[in-house]
């Protein structure tokens, strides 16, 4: 496979130059969209090979979805072999696609999965662009974005991530609101795209629904006022039924199964009490994740002068009343921002890979703010080509490196001690357990996860529900019966590390189960190896 050591000059370079000619392209009319478009896409797919192939985790939430990705193939019905948590069922199975054709899903796949959602969500992007603004202003907006996660370096922004797919689906519905907002007469089956798009996000990530209920009530008005005006009601009822379809399908399923009740209790409940509590100020959570990347920042600045713009043009007297489908327009997308600022700040975490969900919204405020000033557009995302070139060449004097994924013997998996250990005693088809937080230990074994939550810190750390947790955690390790259980409580463990208070022997009911069923192999690297006492006969 192709690798990437630390100092690839001459693809930095021709990386570089491939950009340049894109945005050069961008305010060329001579240039066929087509060709621009392809141009744009290509660069992002070569700017973003050195991070494809480092076979290595960059984030725990990579691990964590992989191993439900490895699971949902051995058993797929979602809430009785995987609880993602926050993470939605549609994300997991996306994940899938590569070991359905046979292929290995390792981080390098994960990546290409992502690649594919980023690609996907540009594409929706342009398109929804191309409807509300001019084609030059079009092209040069759309490059900001895509140059952003492009020549990006921080780990956070690059890595396979749980808001890609919703990412994907709200630029969907973004492009669909945007044809139902410019036609002069509604399509009904415009109206049921939007709304099934819509009805599929609280699937990917519950975090994504405020947004997508911003665009669904406001394609909803649309939709009203075309009925009020023509008694036609079938764009509207075909954008509620649309809305409804995919979460009706999903509960009769669920039924069906038998794991309706887990999706009310674990990914319903379970996440409300995950997020609640968390009431910091909205101002000041935003900040401090934008601290964190330099990058982020970097494109917030360019983007902050159109945006305060576009702000000037709701709050200029009379801006609402004398254009009402522009009036709709702005406040859809004022809202739309706040909605996705909601989404980033709710659970109070720190990640910066919720920034994610901004990257849109920001852009189509700035873009609306430049229409009347077209011509200074261009330096925007020269400005931001720039600060990834500046930054790179920093790099390069101060560390002589251009690149932070060094994939030179680092495009297999690697294997932890306990893995090496394990494999012995492991054959394919196998589950394992892990009690703790260490997820990677399920892609290096390539082993399916023995319980529904694959990190178990919601049946340790004390709140309404761990008795609920631990049930089924229990509940799970019967039905499975793992062939490998490893204690991750410690120095290898996220978040539990405590492991006498938090470690395997401190819930009673599981240390029972282990003494009676299970070899305690020692210790490999901190991680206790724990082998069904059948595979050692």
């Amino acid at each position: 496979m192709i690798n990437f050591d630390t100092t690839p000059t001459v693809y930095w370079l021709l990386g570089f130059a491939l950009a340049g000619l894109v945005v050069v392209s961008a305010y060329h009319k001579k240039v066929p969209t087509a060709l621009f478009i392809l141009l744009g896409l290509t660069l992002f797919v070569a700017i973003r090979l050195p991070v494809i192939v480092f076979n290595r985790e960059l984030n725990p939430d990579e691990s964590q979805m992989i191993g439900h990705a490895i699971t949902l193939l051995q058993d797929p019905v979602y809430w009785r072999s995987v609880d993602g948590t926050t993470i939605g069922p549609l994300d997991n199975y996306f994940l899938t696609l590569p070991g359905l054709i046979g292929l290995p899903i390792d981080f390098t796949a994960a990546r290409v999965m992502g690649l594919l959602a980023n690609l996907c969500t540009l594409l929706f992007l342009w398109l929804c662009l191309r409807n509300w603004f001019s084609h030059r202003l079009s092209r040069v907006m759309w490059m900001m974005p895509l140059l952003l996660l492009g020549f990006t370096q921080e780990v956070d922004l690059v890595h396979y991530s749980s808001e890609q797919v919703p990412l994907l689906l709200l630029s969907l519905c973004l492009w669909l609101f945007s044809k139902l907002h410019t036609q002069a007469v509604l399509k009904p089956s415009h109206g049921y795209a939007l709304g099934f798009a819509a009805g599929l996000i609280p699937f990917a990530k519950l975090q994504a629904v405020p947004p997508a209920v911003v665009l669904g009530a406001s394609a909803a008005w649309i939709c009203w006022g075309y009925f009020r005006k023509h008694k036609a009601p079938k764009p509207l009822l075909a954008l509620l039924l649309g809305a409804i379809t995919f979460p009706v399908i999903v509960a009769l399923w669920a039924v069906y199964f038998g794991v309706f009740t887990d999706l009310i209790d674990f990914y319903l409940l379970g996440n409300v009490i995950y997020a609640g509590g968390n009431e910091s100020s909205i101002f000041g959570q935003i900040i401090d994740i934008l601290t964190l990347s330099p990058d982020f920042q970097a494109y917030l600045f360019l983007l902050a002068l159109p945006i305060g713009l576009f702000v000037y043009g709701i709050i200029r007297p009379g801006a609402l009343r004398n254009h009402q489908r522009d009036g709709l327009l702005l406040l859809t997308l004022f809202l739309f921002l706040l909605a996705n600022v909601y989404a980033v700040t709710k659970s109070g975490n720190d990640f910066v890979h919720y920034l994610h969900f901004l990257t849109i919204p920001l852009l189509l405020l700035a873009t609306w703010g430049m229409a009347s000033f077209e011509k200074y557009t261009p330096l925007i995302p020269v400005i931001l080509l720039a600060w990834f070139a500046v930054n790179d060449a920093k790099m390069y004097r101060s560390e002589h490196r251009l690149n932070a994924f060094d994939s030179v013997g680092h495009t297999t998996l690697s294997e932890s001690p306990v893995v090496k250990a394990l494999k012995k005693y492991a054959v394919k088809g196998d589950y394992m357990a892990v009690w703790g937080w260490n997820c990677l230990y399920y892609v290096e074994a390539q082993l399916a996860q023995a319980t529904a939550e694959n990190h178990t810190e919601r049946s340790i750390f004390l709140h309404e529900m761990r008795d609920k947790y631990r049930e089924r955690y229990m509940k799970d390790l019967a039905r499975t019966q793992p062939a490998i259980i490893l204690d991750a409580v410690g120095k290898n463990s996220a978040w539990v590390q405590d492991v006498p208070t938090q470690g395997i022997p401190s819930f009673a009911p599981l240390a029972s189960y282990v003494s009676q069923h299970y070899t305690d192999l020692g210790i490999y690297d901190g991680t206790r190896l724990y082998v069904r006492t059948d595979r050692l006969r």
